[in-house]
C-alpha cells in the first residue's frame, strides 16, 4: 500500500508512499476510531468515548471538531481517495475500504479461507503473505486510553486467528516438520486453545512422534480440568482417538478443532414496524462499542406488551454480518406463568450447546460453565440475546466477559449494575407507527378507512401487543368492519375485547403485577384509584395511607418494574391500559370500604394542600373561615416558596379539577366547593374561564342551598370574574349583582368589595368606562376603610386605568404612581410590573412613546423570566402597542402573533379581539388594505359575539377605514356610522373624535371624486 491509513502497526496516513504526519495522540486517535468503523457512521457520542473513555474534557465535542477539522486538511493533501462527512451528529470516513490496511487485513484474509476451501491451498496460502505483510508492529502503537487498548488486544486475536489459518493450510500440504516449532512456541502461548493444540498433535503425529501427540492432549486435558473445570471438546476428542488408532496422518485434519457453522437460534418473528429511532441507537451502540471495540451490552426494558423482544430480535438480524460468528437466543423466564426464571446454570447449557458443545463435555458447576462460555467467545463475534430477564443478577452470571460479542438483554424491569451496559426504555409505538403495524396485521383491503383504523389504535394506546391481539382477532372475524371494531373496543371494558383466541392482554399484564409482593401489588390497585393523569409522591402517600417515604419507595420499585412511568421528574403516570388493569384488581381484592377510604384521603390531601398553596401564591386573597373547612388527615408537599407551590398547582391542575368533579358527583358538594373557592385565582392568572365557570356555579349554587350567604357571595364573585373572562358579560353582570346583595346582606365586607371590584371590571370590559369608574371608587372608599395597603393600591390600579380611557391622563398618571408606590412598600413585584405597564400607557397616550417603550421592555423581560403564557402575551402585546416606526412593522406583527397564539389557545376573546385589530391597523400603516380589512372583521365577530362595545368600535372603525381605501366608500361609510353610534353611547370621547376625522376625510375623497368626473364630464 503506497498510500492509505494505516493502523496496524503506528497510526500512519501515507500518500503516495509520503508519510503525512498525523498530528497529536488524540488525532491520531480520531483518526484509528474513524478508521476502525471505515465507511460507517460513527456516533459523536461514541467518538468521544473512544477518545477519553468516562473522563471527557470541558466541551469534547468542540475537540472532536477540531481533531476532524485538521484531518480534514491532511486527507485533502493525499487527493480525493478519502473524505471525512459529517451527518446527523456522527462522522463516517467515506474511503474504499482497501484503502485501510485493517479492512485490507480483513479482506486478504476472507480471501485466503475462500480459496483455502476450494482446495487452492498455495494460492491461499499468497494471499495470506499479502495479509500478514500489512502487520508492522503493534496495532494502534503507542496510543492511550481504554478504547485503543481493547482494539489492540481483539486485533491480536484476529492476527492470531489468521496465523492459525495458516497453519491449518499448510498442514493440509504435508509441511508438519517446518510448522513444529511454531507451533509448539504458539501453543505454549495459549495452552487452552484446542485449534492449536490439535494442530500441534497433527504436526508431531506427521512427525512419526505419536507419544508426543498424546502428552500433548493430556496436557491440554489437565489444563482445561484445571483452569475451566472442563475437559476437551469433541473435535480433539476425536483427533486424540484417530492417533491412538495410528490412522494415516492425512485422514487426521478432518478431526481438529474445527468451529463448525455459527448457530442461528432466534426465533422466527414477522419483520419490525416502526422503532426506527430506537433500532437505530442499538445499532449505532453496537458500531461503536462493536467487534473491533470489544463488544457491547445493551438492556431494552418497558413494560408488558410494548415489543421488547420483537426490537432486539430484529436488531440481532440485523447486526448479523458484523458478528458472524453466530445469533444464539436464550429465553431467561423472568415472567413466564407458571414457570421459575431460568437458572444461571440451564441458561449456560443452553448457550454452549447452540454453539456445538457436546453435552458429555459440559462441566458440572456454575464457574466451570461460566468459564467455558467465556473461553469459547473470547475471540468470537456473535450476537447473544437473553430475552425475558427477571433480574440483573441472572444476567450478570451469563455475559461472556471480554469478548467481541453483543449482547442483547429485553426484561420487564429497569437492570442495574451491569458493567458496561447501555439502557434503553420503549415505550408505545408513534401512531403513524401503531396504523401501520394493525394494517400489516388485518391487511389494506379492510382498513381503507384511516379514520377508523387511528381510532382503533389509539382504544388500544398504541401498545404493539394489544394493536397486534387486535388486528389478529379482526382477521379472524372476515365480517367485521373496522367500525364494529370499534364499537366493540369501546365498550365500558375494553380489555376483555383486547384479545384473540387463548391471547388476552390481561394474562401479559398479569405476569408483571404477580412478580410484585403483596405491598407492592395493593400500591399498585390503590394508585389506580388516583383521579388525575399524573401525580406525585404526596399523593401517592394519601392514596395509599403510608407515609411519604414508605410511598416513594414503592413508586421508585413500581417504576423499576416499569408498572409506572415518570414522564417528568417526580412525576408519575400509569399507562392506560395498565390503569384499567389495575382498577378492576382493585374491584375484585380490595372491600369498597377500603377503595373509599382512599379517594376520600386522596381529595382532603388535594383540598388542604390546594388551599395552602393558593395562600402562598396569591397571599392577599381572602380565604373562607376556617369553620367551613373540615380537618383532613394529608400532609401537604413542603415547598420552599410561592414559585414552588405554583408550579405544584400546575402538575397537578387536571387531578384538582377531577378531584372537584368527583366530590361534587358523590354528593360531597362542601369539599367541592372549598376546592372551586381555593382554585379561583390560580383560574384567573391562567385563564382558565371555561373551567372556572362550570365549578364556580356548582360552588355558588351548593351555599345557595345549604343557606351560607357570605360563601355563597364569594363563589358568585368568583363566578363574575370567571364569565367576565370568558366574555359571558350579561351572565357576569347578573352574576356580580348578585354577589354584591348577598355579600351586603351577609355583611361581609370583604366580599362586598370583591364584588364591586368585579362589577368595575366588567364594565371596563364592556367598555362603560364611567360605570367602571363609579364602581371603582366605591372599591377604593372601602378598602381605604379597612387600610390594607396591598388591596388600597390594587384599587388605586384599577381606578388609575379607568380615568386613562376616560382621557383623564393627568389624574389616571397620579393614581397610577400612588399604587406602584404601595405596591413598592408592600413588596409586591408583579403588581409593581402591572402599574408601570399602566403608567406606560399614560405615556403612550400622551405621546411619550419611547418612555413607555423603556419600561415594556423590562415588563417583557420581566414576563419571560416570571411571567406565565398570558403575561408573557400581554407583556408582547403591550411592547408592540409602543412602536410605531415604519420599519419596525415587521416585529410589531411578530409580537402581536405571538400574542394572538396565546389568547386563542387560552380563549381569551377580549384580548384577541384588540390584538386582530392591532394587527389590521400595522397592516393599514403598510397600506395593505385587504390584509388590514381581514384583520378588522375578525376583530369585529369576536367583540359581537361577547359583547365587547369598546372593541367593536375600535373595529368598525378599522374596516371603515380599510373599506375606503380600497374604494368601497358605502361600506366605509355604514361602518363608521355604526363606529360612532356606539362611541356616541360609551361617552368614549376619543372614538367619536377619531370617527369624526375619518369620516370628514371621507366625505372630502368623494368630494374630490366627484369633481374630477365633473371635470371629465
Amino acid at each position: 500500500m503506497a498510500s492509505g491509513i494505516f493502523i496496524l502497526g503506528p497510526v500512519e496516513l501515507r500518500c503516495e508512499g509520503r508519510r503525512e504526519p498525523v498530528g497529536t495522540g488524540r488525532e491520531s486517535l480520531t483518526l484509528a476510531a474513524l478508521a476502525v468503523d471505515a465507511g460507517r457512521p460513527v456516533p459523536l457520542e461514541g467518538l468521544v468515548h473512544r477518545l477519553w473513555g468516562d473522563e471527557p474534557p470541558h466541551r469534547p465535542r468542540t475537540s472532536v471538531h477540531a481533531y476532524v477539522a485538521r484531518l480534514r486538511k491532511r486527507l485533502a493533501r493525499c487527493g480525493d481517495t478519502a473524505h471525512l462527512v459529517h451527518q446527523a451528529h456522527s462522522y463516517t470516513l467515506d474511503v474504499d475500504p482497501d484503502a485501510v490496511d485493517l479492512h485490507l487485513f480483513q479482506r486478504l484474509t476472507a480471501d485466503a479461507r475462500a480459496l483455502a476451501d476450494e482446495g487452492a491451498a498455495e494460492r491461499a496460502l499468497d494471499v495470506m503473505d499479502q495479509a500478514s505483510g500489512l502487520w508492522r508492529g503493534e496495532p494502534l502503537a503507542g496510543l492511550p486510553g481504554l478504547w485503543a487498548a481493547v482494539v489492540r488486544r481483539n486485533l491480536a486475536a484476529k492476527r492470531l486467528a489468521a496465523d492459525v489459518a495458516r497453519l491449518g493450510t499448510e498442514l493440509r500440504l504435508g509441511r508438519y516438520a517446518q510448522l513444529l516449532p511454531d507451533l509448539t512456541t504458539l501453543a505454549d502461548q495459549h495452552p487452552t486453545d484446542e485449534t492449536l493444540a490439535g494442530y500441534l498433535m497433527v504436526a508431531q503425529y506427521g512427525c512419526h512422534r505419536q507419544a508426543d501427540a498424546l502428552r500433548t492432549y493430556d496436557a491440554v486435558r489437565h489444563r482445561l480440568s484445571d483452569e475451566l473445570g472442563t475437559g476437551p471438546g469433541e473435535s480433539l476428542a476425536r483427533l486424540h482417538r484417530l492417533i491412538l488408532e495410528q490412522v494415516p496422518v492425512g485422514d487426521l485434519l478432518a478431526g481438529t478443532a474445527a468451529r463448525g457453522t455459527a448457530p442461528r437460534t432466534l426465533p422466527a418473528q414477522a419483520p419490525l414496524v416502526g422503532r426506527e429511532q430506537e433500532m437505530a441507537r442499538v445499532l449505532a451502540a453496537a458500531d461503536s462499542d462493536g467487534p473491533a471495540a470489544g463488544g457491547t451490552v445493551q438492556v431494552i426494558t418497558g413494560g408488558p406488551g410494548v415489543g421488547k423482544s420483537a426490537l432486539v430480535g430484529a436488531a440481532a438480524r440485523r447486526l448479523a454480518p458484523h458478528y458472524p460468528a453466530g445469533q444464539v437466543h436464550v429465553d431467561l423466564r423472568g415472567y413466564s406463568p407458571g414457570l421459575p426464571p431460568l437458572t444461571p446454570e440451564a441458561a449456560l447449557t443452553s448457550l454452549l450447546r447452540d454453539f456445538g458443545v457436546p453435552a458429555g463435555n459440559l462441566p458440572a458447576d456454575l464457574p466451570g460453565l461460566l468459564g467455558a462460555w467465556r473461553t469459547l467467545l473470547a475471540d468470537r463475534a456473535a450476537v447473544i440475546v437473553l430475552d425475558d430477564a427477571a433480574d440483573a443478577e441472572q444476567v450478570r452470571q451469563l455475559l461472556p466477559g471480554d469478548s467481541p460479542s453483543a449482547v442483547l438483554v429485553t426484561s420487564r424491569h429497569r437492570l442495574t449494575g451491569l458493567p458496561g451496559a447501555r439502557s434503553l426504555v420503549l415505550d408505545d409505538l408513534p401512531m403513524d407507527s401503531a396504523i401501520a403495524l394493525f394494517r400489516r396485521i388485518a391487511g389494506e383491503d379492510r382498513t381503507r378507512n384511516l379514520a377508523e383504523v387511528r381510532r382503533i389504535t389509539e382504544i388500544c394506546t398504541r401498545l404493539p401487543l394489544a394493536v397486534e391481539i387486535v388486528a389478529g382477532r379482526f382477521v379472524s372475524r372476515p365480517s367485521w368492519t373496522t367500525g364494529h371494531l370499534i364499537g366493540r373496543l369501546d365498550r365500558e371494558h375494553r380489555l376483555g375485547e383486547i384479545r384473540n383466541g387463548p391471547m388476552e392482554i390481561t394474562a401479559t399484564f398479569a405476569m408483571s403485577v404477580n412478580a410484585l409482593d403483596r405491598d407492592q401489588r395493593r400500591a399498585f390497585r390503590l394508585l389506580s384509584l388516583h383521579v388525575g393523569g399524573t401525580f406525585g409522591a404526596h399523593a401517592a402517600a394519601a392514596l395509599t395511607g403510608r407515609a411519604f417515604d414508605s410511598a416513594e419507595r414503592v413508586l421508585e420499585e413500581l417504576l423499576y418494574a416499569h408498572i409506572i412511568r415518570e414522564p417528568e421528574a417526580d412525576r408519575y403516570a400509569f399507562h392506560d391500559l395498565l390503569r384499567e388493569y389495575a382498577r378492576d384488581l382493585a374491584a375484585d381484592e380490595d372491600q369498597i370500604e377500603e377503595r373509599d377510604a382512599a379517594r376520600a384521603r386522596l381529595i382532603g390531601f388535594y383540598v388542604r394542600s390546594c388551599e395552602l398553596a393558593a395562600s402562598m401564591v396569591y397571599p392577599h386573597r381572602g380565604r373562607l373561615p376556617s369553620d367551613r373547612r373540615p380537618e383532613f388527615d394529608a400532609s401537604p408537599p413542603p415547598w420552599n416558596d410561592a414559585d414552588h407551590a405554583r408550579r405544584w398547582l400546575h402538575d397537578e391542575y387536571e387531578a384538582l379539577i377531577e378531584a372537584e368533579h368527583v366530590a361534587r358527583s358523590t354528593g360531597d358538594g362542601h369539599t367541592a366547593a372549598l376546592l372551586s373557592h381555593a382554585l379561583a385565582p390560580f383560574f384567573q392568572e391562567e385563564s382558565l374561564f371555561a373551567t372556572a365557570c362550570t365549578l364556580h356555579e356548582a360552588a355558588a349554587e351548593h351555599w345557595r342551598r345549604t343557606g351560607d350567604r357570605a360563601a355563597e357571595g364569594a363563589a358568585l364573585v368568583d363566578l363574575a370574574n370567571a364569565q367576565t373572562g370568558a366574555g359571558r358579560y350579561d351572565e357576569a353582570h347578573t352574576s356580580g349583582l348578585r354577589a354584591l346583595a348577598t355579600a351586603r346582606a351577609a355583611h361581609s365586607r370583604q366580599t362586598v368589595a370583591e364584588g364591586l371590584r368585579a362589577l368595575s371590571i366588567l364594565a371596563w370590559n364592556r367598555g362603560r368606562h364611567a360605570e367602571a369608574k363609579r364602581w371603582a371608587e366605591e372599591t377604593l372608599a372601602l378598602r381605604r376603610e379597612d387600610g390594607d395597603l396591598w388591596q388600597i393600591s390594587r384599587a388605586l390600579n384599577n381606578l388609575g386605568i379607568f380615568h386613562l380611557y376616560l382621557g383623564n391622563y393627568e389624574p389616571s398618571y397620579r393614581i397610577l404612581g400612588e399604587a406602584l408606590e404601595g405596591f413598592r412598600e408592600t413588596g409586591d413585584a408583579k403588581e409593581m410590573n402591572r402599574a408601570l405597564v399602566n403608567l406606560a400607557n399614560v405615556h403612550m397616550k400622551t405621546g411619550d412613546y419611547a418612555s413607555a417603550r423603556r419600561i415594556l421592555e423590562g415588563r417583557l423581560d420581566y414576563a419571560r423570566k416570571r411571567g406565565n403564557d398570558m403575561e408573557r402575551a400581554i407583556a408582547r402585546v403591550n411592547l408592540a402597542d409602543a412602536m410605531t416606526g415604519r420599519e419596525e412593522a415587521g416585529e410589531r406583527l411578530s409580537l402581536y402573533a405571538e400574542g394572538l397564539k396565546t389568547f386563542l389557545r387560552l380563549d381569551d376573546k377580549r384580548n384577541a379581539s384588540i390584538t386582530l385589530h392591532n394587527i389590521g391597523l400595522v397592516h393599514q400603516q403598510a397600506g395593505r388594505h385587504a390584509e388590514a380589512l381581514e384583520s378588522h372583521r375578525r376583530s369585529l365577530a369576536i367583540s359581537v359575539a361577547i359583547g365587547a362595545r369598546l372593541e367593536e368600535c375600535g373595529a368598525l372603525w378599522g374596516c371603515g377605514v380599510a373599506e375606503s381605501r380600497l374604494g368601497h366608500t358605502e361600506a366605509a361609510s355604514r361602518d363608521f356610522d355604526k363606529a360612532m353610534a356606539i362611541a356616541e353611547s360609551l361617552g368614549s370621547e376619543d372614538d367619536i373624535a377619531r370617527v369624526r376625522a375619518s369620516r370628514a376625510e371621507l366625505r372630502a375623497a368623494r368630494e374630490a371624486d366627484a369633481d374630477s368626473l365633473g371635470e371629465s364630464a
